[in-house]
């Protein structure tokens, strides 16, 4: 089953998103050598070179950016953190990876707390307004509504949730869906994903809006769960990296280099097939 989804998600990278807003949570970080340096260090000799590039993510959402214990370190990893990392590479950087709440990491971008954001998020006009983006990067499976086993069969159309709580992560896409095309839905938005399978599983609420992939990861993670049989159409925009508005830092052509480099030699393959086999580890608080 991992391998079938590795492949149907490779092949379906034409390229997709979700979103992001305000507050601080760097609850956790990943580095992979140790300066201690501000976000964005810059040496003064010859071309503007970084000595530490800070990624920020809301690592709640295997594969693309979750949590699991590596020798018994907290590690944020995915294939989000795989771009990040390689991105941070190629440019000569040291990496280092900030979890933040979801609803809140454009505004910390722009606060300078992490040089870029990736983090499954798709390019919408709002998003548009106040952060620079990256050329696409990935496209995700359309959205799968999620409910309780043995419940999925109560629902055939949108409309069948009125009176329904429906939960999806705050400032994304698919909360969007659960307040503008289900009619009569009770919407529950909350900043984790891991918090909404939580409510689900505990019946705090009666069904989840989530991106294709990631609840293909949850429904393989718990057989108490199951997606309800609603075609909810293509993916919308592609995932893009995100930095500040009109890019002070000069870190999209970089970016864009290599986002263009690890989609056509098949390295995001190798992210994406390592994510699944990571994905079973993926801690849930």
């Amino acid at each position: 089953m991992k391998k079938f989804f590795a492949l149907a998600l490779a092949a379906a990278m034409t390229l997709s998103l979700a979103a992001c807003g305000p507050k601080n949570d760097p609850s956790s970080s990943t580095s992979t050598s140790g300066s201690g340096s501000a976000p964005g260090s810059v040496s003064s000799t010859g071309d503007q070179k970084f000595d530490k590039l800070v990624m920020g993510t809301s690592a709640d959402y295997p594969p693309f950016e979750f949590h699991i214990l590596d020798n018994g370190v907290d590690t944020i990893v995915g294939i989000d953190v795989s771009l990040g990392k390689q991105i941070a590479a190629d440019m000569g950087a040291e990496f280092e990876v900030v979890h933040m709440d979801f609803d809140n990491l454009l505004t910390l971008l722009n606060q300078g707390q992490c040089d870029y954001v990736i983090a499954a998020t798709e390019l919408n006009e709002e998003r548009a307004k106040i952060a620079g983006y990256s050329d696409p990067y990935y496209s995700d499976l359309p959205p799968v509504i999620v409910t309780k086993a043995g419940n999925e069969g109560n629902y055939s159309a949108l409309t069948d949730f009125e009176g329904k709580t429906v939960g999806a992560q705050m400032g994304t896409t698919k909360a969007d869906i659960v307040t503008k095309e289900m009619p009569g839905a009770d919407p529950l938005l909350m900043a984790s994903v891991v918090d909404l399978v939580n409510n689900l599983i505990y019946d705090k609420c009666d069904a989840l809006v989530l991106d294709g992939a990631v609840a293909n990861k949850y429904l393989e993670a718990n057989k108490d769960l199951a997606a309800v049989d609603i075609d909810m159409g293509e993916a919308a925009e592609p995932y893009r990296v995100w930095v500040q508005k009109d890019d002070p830092k000069g870190l999209l052509p970089h970016i864009n280099e290599t986002i263009k480099k690890v989609t056509s030699d098949g390295t995001m393959t190798s992210y994406i097939e390592e994510a699944n086999e990571l994905s079973s580890q993926a801690l849930e608080g």
